[in-house]
């Protein structure tokens, strides 16, 4: 059951942009809504209606933070269909408007400078697929990480089908817990996902995966890519390249998804997804 909980509270972060129902979501997993409701929060100790709305919040935070984008935009792009359902939610969450609540936090950016060290490139990745586990702890609580065997547990069967992936996490939060808002961790611990980057397509979408684990579908797209030593710097390569976007408007933006870390070959790699 709870492997069916992991997966709604997935569904629920990747739909965020959608009008789906929580109906849609339990039919999607073959349970009655009542069931849905119920375990959902037996597991994150929420509705699954609330939860979601919290997780459109801080993405909300996120674009006014880090993107010039209007409002009613952000309302959108958030699954709010008019500005103003979408401006009481968010006073009722950061007890600030949308608008003090971007001004406030732009006050507190430009203050900054970007950290010395660290050179961001805007690149362009080629379509790829992840395979990931999605574990409820920060990455500083994971003994592990980097290692592809600690990467790659429970896929031991397909290791001749991922001899070129790399080590890699995606840390839903990452974004905005470097802003502060995520203000109830207690109760909804930070996202790690585990796992594997594919570096070419190598048709596992026909090969079975162990139930902790998913297939990602990365586009291609535009990201900001900083490279950075050892995993303690990461908050600190994290800062800088947020700071050289705003302070360097490229015509990209912060998108909100995801960023990623990957374990290259002699470096580690932080990408920030990015849209216009």
């Amino acid at each position: 059951m709870f492997n069916a909980m992991i997966q709604a509270e997935i569904w629920l972060q990747d739909t965020l942009e959608k009008p789906s129902s929580i109906d849609d979501l339990a039919r999607n997993l073959g349970y009655s809504a009542s069931q849905l409701r119920r375990q959902f929060r037996h597991y994150f100790h929420t509705s699954p209606s609330t939860y979601r709305e919290k997780r459109r919040l801080e993405r909300a935070a996120v674009l006014l933070a880090f993107t010039p984008r209007n409002i009613a935009q952000i309302a959108l792009r958030c699954g709010y269909q008019n500005h103003s359902s979408f401006s009481r939610a968010f006073q009722r969450r950061f007890r600030l408007s949308p608008r003090q609540y971007r001004q406030a936090i732009s006050h507190v950016l430009h203050q900054q400078i970007p950290s010395r060290g660290y050179t961001t490139r805007i690149e362009q990745s080629s379509v790829r697929q992840a395979v990931l586990m999605r574990l409820y702890k920060s990455p500083e609580h994971l003994k592990g990480l980097g290692d592809s065997h600690y990467h790659s547990h429970q896929l031991e069967s397909l290791q001749a089908r991922l001899t070129d992936a790399m080590p890699v996490i995606s840390l839903p939060d990452l974004l905005s817990e470097k802003i502060d808002a995520l203000n109830d961790q207690t109760l909804h611990p930070v996202r790690t996902d585990i796992g594997l980057y594919l570096q070419t397509l190598n048709n596992m979408k026909t090969i079975p995966l162990p139930a902790p684990y998913r297939r990602v579908n990365i586009a291609s797209r535009q990201h900001a890519s900083t490279c950075f030593d050892e995993f303690s710097q990461l908050s600190r390569a994290l800062t800088s390249t947020l700071l050289n976007l705003l302070h360097k408007p490229v015509g990209y933006y912060v998108s909100g998804e995801a960023p990623m870390v990957l374990w290259q070959s002699d470096h580690l790699e932080l990408r920030i997804p990015l849209s216009k």
